[in-house]
């Protein structure tokens, strides 16, 4: 047993009340001390069991830990306690999405925002398994009400994501935008906003964005060869070629991309070079279809 746990326990005649272990569960919480705080809301709750705010607390701290089957059993009776509270409702929905049953999860995120105290949170994940379902409409609906609760970057983010998953790129680009105006250093809605600009032929912008977003997180791989592609539309073919040789350190054996420097060393007068990446472009897609 550890001294922080002896903390936590009744020592002599001294014996701390639930609302004392309580609070020392919220203190280690707060400091990410979990296994402390969780050992604290169960000696709490071992003197009131019936305290619903303190079994919430357990169960959000044993999801924290990932233990997302004992959080649920500690959230139902929250839930029982509490049949109305959004978050518990909410959080419930968490530990059975977390768990892989995800209509079960619908059904306490649709409970939790019909509550009156509507929640951004049961709104935004009924938005993401809506749109992982191919049921966009729904998403976007689901997306738009988190929106309005709480608007912020990941929401519109998301939000673009669905449009942009249906080619309105127009619509998904205005998302992006409106995810960068919430979080300037937003990395992805750069990246996504560079992807949308692109599609609708704005190169030269693309381009602008994509290199925004690769200084923002140089770890987006997938920048050089968009911004080569781009840079190739506008005609600037030896910029192209080294933004498209830098993305072959990442990804030495994409098709795409070689037959994207193929075309690209064909407009430098580079026939031999150009004949060596359709080769490798013909290499990869005969290699993907035996797979």
């Amino acid at each position: 047993m550890t001294s922080r746990e002896q903390d936590n326990r009744p020592q002599g005649n001294d014996n701390p009340s639930g609302a004392a272990l309580f609070e020392n569960g919220r203190l280690a919480e707060n400091a990410g001390r979990l296994d402390e705080a969780r050992r604290a809301y169960e000696l709490a709750l071992a003197e009131d069991s019936r305290r619903h705010d303190w079994l919430y607390r357990l169960g959000c701290v044993l999801m924290k830990l990932d233990q997302p089957q004992d959080a649920e059993l500690v959230l139902r009776q929250a839930v029982e306690l509490q049949p109305d509270a959004t978050a518990y409702l909410t959080n419930l929905g968490v530990c059975c999405d977390r768990l892989g049953r995800r209509d079960e999860a619908v059904l306490w995120y649709r409970r939790s925002t019909q509550k009156g105290n509507d929640s951004a949170v049961a709104h935004h994940n009924l938005g993401a398994i809506y749109a992982e379902a191919g049921r966009t409409l729904e998403a976007i609906r689901a997306f738009e009400a988190a929106i309005a609760i709480e608007p912020d970057a990941e929401g519109y983010h998301n939000l673009g994501l669905v449009h942009y998953g249906e080619a309105e790129y127009t619509r998904a680009l205005e998302c992006f935008e409106r995810a960068l105006g919430c979080d300037a250093g937003f990395t992805r809605g750069q990246y996504y906003a560079a992807l949308c600009l692109m599609k609708c032929g704005m190169y030269a912008d693309a381009c602008k964005r994509f290199e925004a977003a690769w200084k923002l997180d140089p770890r987006l791989v997938r920048v050089p060869y968009y911004l080569g592609t781009c840079l190739h539309k506008l005609e600037r073919y030896e910029e192209a070629r080294l933004a498209l040789e830098q993305a072959l350190e990442y990804t030495p054996e994409d098709g795409r991309l070689h037959y994207q420097l193929a075309l690209t060393c064909d407009a430098l007068g580079m026939p031999q070079q150009a004949r060596l990446h359709y080769s490798q472009a013909r290499a990869a897609r005969e290699q993907r279809g035996a797979n």
